[in-house]
């Protein structure tokens, strides 16, 4: 049996995965056992955002294939047909090895493609749920073998009719926890554990090739001089969308009737010229209100990880595991208090406190910034593909994305 390696390093808060199962896997002569998570990538045991890759490598991955898997990117991006991939290898369509993305172990076992032409000889196709699919012509060349995978990043409320969408796909690519790769909220700075081994392949790989990587440390020892600086106000919000299914402006309302909250964006004051905002209200305020416009299973955005490198503690206010992504010691949950006035009181008392303040940036000394989160989830198609050929056809699209995965939001009286 082939040795399985654990690649992540697992911190105290985190639970192992509870299922297993083992997938046989013939190669040439022989019978390979594979013990591997069911699903092959249990989110809630990541020890860090972003979720790269899957949790189990294998030491010998040659002796599972007998050529590269090639993956085709079926349709546009937000209209954008090579999704941003040439940049990384300034071609078009030809996006070579996996390698152009540091995908740990995996740099000649697939290759990426934008071409339709080589739609018969990919072995999954990535389709993009907001751009535009050709379904017909899809489904009269697809092969048996291929695998169709539902790529999304909204939110129900903002996703496309997929109710036609019936035994189409076999994989899903969404932030959700239970899809088969999971895909938490693209970013260009993510971030990851300094004991894990990616971040040492990483640096491995910044020497060898010279990537001009920035990875940086988070200030999680704020001085006096950076307290005295949060001077105008205690809390915070930037908000562009002022509409949202999850009422999140109602919220902030209410709750500046007992405490100070500042609201930045379209949908209020706006932020000095040539400033990056989230940056400025780091350094100014004790709190940033990361609320989602959409209580939705999982989803979680830009509106909670784009503040964590920032000398800022987070409120959130989602439908989601916040504990997953980091430390619960490192964000206040909404969700926790009773009223308004309950959070209101805590937030005052905390700002108050500097020990008690000082301690939600504890989290950040063994984090390291300056990771491209976007890609990373096609290097786990690229493994998936290499480690799973168990037949799964998704019955009901639309069911499993849309049934019972949103909720109303939450108002308080008081």
């Amino acid at each position: 049996m082939l040795q399985i390696v654990q690649i992540y390093h697992k911190p105290s808060y985190t639970k192992a995965p509870s299922i297993s199962n083992v997938i046989q896997k013939e190669t040439n002569s022989s019978k390979i056992d594979l013990q591997v998570a069911q699903p092959l990538f249990q989110s809630r045991t990541s020890s860090y955002y972003p979720h790269l890759p899957i949790h189990i490598y294998n030491q010998n991955l040659s002796s599972l294939r007998n050529r590269s898997k090639l993956i085709l990117m079926g349709n546009g991006f937000f209209g954008d047909g090579s999704w941003g991939l040439s940049t990384k290898t300034g071609t078009s369509t030809e996006l070579s090895k996996m390698k152009q993305l540091s995908c740990p172990y995996l740099g000649d076992y697939c290759d990426i493609t934008t071409d339709k032409n080589r739609f018969s000889e990919a072995d999954a196709v990535i389709y993009h749920m907001r751009d535009k699919i050709d379904r017909k012509k899809a489904e009269k060349n697809r092969r048996p073998h291929q695998r169709f995978v539902f790529a999304l990043w909204e939110s129900p409320p903002h996703t496309p009719n997929i109710k036609s969408y019936k035994k189409f796909f076999n994989w899903t690519m969404t932030y959700r926890f239970q899809s088969h790769v999971v895909a938490s909220y693209y970013s260009s700075n993510a971030y990851i554990h300094t004991s894990s081994d990616y971040y040492r392949y990483l640096l491995k790989e910044n020497t060898a090739k010279n990537l001009n990587l920035n990875l940086r440390k988070a200030n999680y020892q704020l001085s006096d001089e950076m307290l005295t600086n949060k001077n105008l106000g205690t809390a915070a919000a930037l908000i562009s969308n002022c509409g949202g299914k999850s009422g999140r402006l109602t919220f902030i309302r209410r709750l500046q009737r007992h405490m100070d909250v500042k609201i930045y964006g379209r949908c209020g004051n706006q932020c000095p010229e040539n400033v990056d905002c989230r940056e400025f209200i780091g350094k100014r305020y004790y709190f940033f209100l990361s609320f989602e416009n959409s209580l939705c299973t999982d989803y979680t955005t830009e509106k909670f990880f784009s503040v964590l490198e920032h000398p800022i503690v987070p409120i959130v206010y989602g439908r989601t595991d916040y504990s997953t992504f980091i430390p619960s010691s490192g964000f206040i949950n909404v969700n926790k208090f009773s009223n308004f006035t309950a959070l209101a009181q805590y937030l005052k008392k905390v700002r108050y406190d500097k020990e008690k303040y000082l301690s939600y940036f504890s989290w950040k000394k063994d984090y390291v910034w300056g990771v491209s989160q976007l890609f990373t989830p096609i290097c786990d198609v690229c493994l998936r593909l290499h480690l799973d050929s168990t037949p799964n056809v998704i019955d009901d699209m639309d069911a499993w994305w849309n049934a019972n995965t949103c909720q109303a939001p939450k108002l308080w009286r008081w």
